[in-house]
């Protein structure tokens, strides 16, 4: 029986207020969000069955066998309540966490030693994935090692096999190399979508946390080889540095696509009273052409409109005629081409 002592009771039991944590002692492994927290060696009481995800933190994520130490049910760990991160690894499922947050867990407490790789080293550097290979959609955590490691394939983590490659410390999280990344899952993404994450690496302005000029980018994918590569290579001539959007890059593409002379990206524009600067998406700058796409954001957000009426003025002032795009002319862009088709016919008739 254990000693009774200060905030016990008779039995040896710590007494605790009502609501409040009942979880003993913990040592500290990771900080930054979200933590990760192991139960001390000796325990100075008995554990009492009676811990519950509410009484969890928020920033926490807790082993299984850590939980269950302390006193969870299984029926609680398996309720909707919690929420598994890793295998072996829980953490309340009312709580959202971000892919860096868990990222930064893993590499330091679940598996020291692994480098990031494929999705999950391409989301982390923040090029722009199509949905279904982000985290938020499910995608598991995707790492290559360490040494040593057996390669395993589940539902929240794929480990692959460690190779000598390039890889960097990005926010202090070690990951592939931004183009072998890319190349790792280039088999999974269409052509287009390939352009799109070679413009985000490309970008002088809103790309990926870590920017590589083209020629960097030509030179470092002219000595990958592997499979992924072809499509990396097929896909590098058509990427541009001025491209600040998905978006922008796939109405270039498909503006090409139909046989349109290329549009200037991002040309600038300023305003003569005030000498605000504007830029345009797309433009035809011989003929005043503008495209300007107009997402969702535009519309949500008051500022971006505002800013969007703004230049629309500025833009009319100065004698450009300006064609409007959205995500529905996107996909079904006959009657883009042909409010285009009449601009330009208009531009060059009066020119001429």
């Amino acid at each position: 029986m254990w000693a009774a002592g200060p905030g016990a009771d008779r039995l040896g039991r710590r007494i605790t207020a009502p609501g409040a944590c009942t979880c003993p002692p913990q040592a500290e492994v990771v900080h930054n969000g979200a933590s990760v927290r192991t139960a001390v060696d000796r325990y100075p009481y008995a554990p009492v069955m009676s811990l519950r995800p509410k009484d969890l933190r928020r920033d926490t994520i807790y082993s299984r066998a850590d939980l269950l130490l302390r006193g969870m049910h299984r029926r609680h760990l398996a309720s909707d309540a919690m929420r598994r991160v890793f295998p072996g690894w829980w953490m309340r499922a009312d709580v959202e966490t971000s892919l860096e947050q868990l990222a930064r867990v893993f590499q330091s407490a679940v598996r020291p030693g692994a480098v990031f790789s494929h999705e999950t080293a391409a989301e982390l550097v923040g090029f722009p994935l199509p949905r279904t290979l982000t985290h938020a959609f499910g995608a598991p955590i995707h790492c290559r090692g360490p040494e040593g490691a057996p390669r395993t394939s589940g539902g929240l983590v794929v480990v692959h096999q460690p190779m000598d490659e390039p890889a960097f410390v990005h926010e202090g999280l070690e990951i592939s190399h931004p183009l072998i990344a890319l190349r790792e899952i280039a088999p999974r993404l269409t052509h287009v979508e390939l352009v799109v994450c070679l413009d985000a690496l490309a970008a002088d302005r809103f790309g990926t946390e870590r920017r590589m000029r083209r020629p960097e980018i030509e030179n470092f994918v002219a000595t990958m080889r592997g499979r992924g590569t072809p499509a990396l290579r097929r896909a590098v001539p058509e990427l541009r540095e001025r491209s600040w959007s998905p978006m922008e890059t796939k109405l270039r593409l498909l503006i090409l696509e139909r046989g349109y002379p290329e549009p200037g990206l991002n040309v600038q524009v300023v305003e003569p009273t005030t000498g605000r600067l504007f830029y345009i998406d797309l433009a035809y700058e011989k003929e005043k052409i503008a495209i300007e796409y107009d997402s969702e954001d535009h519309r949500k957000n008051q500022e971006r409109w505002q800013e969007d009426l703004n230049k629309n003025d500025v833009l009319h002032e100065a004698g450009w005629k300006v064609v409007r795009a959205s995500i529905a002319d996107y996909h079904r862009p006959a009657d883009l081409f042909a409010r285009l088709d009449d601009a330009l016919r208009r531009r060059r008739t009066s020119a001429g």
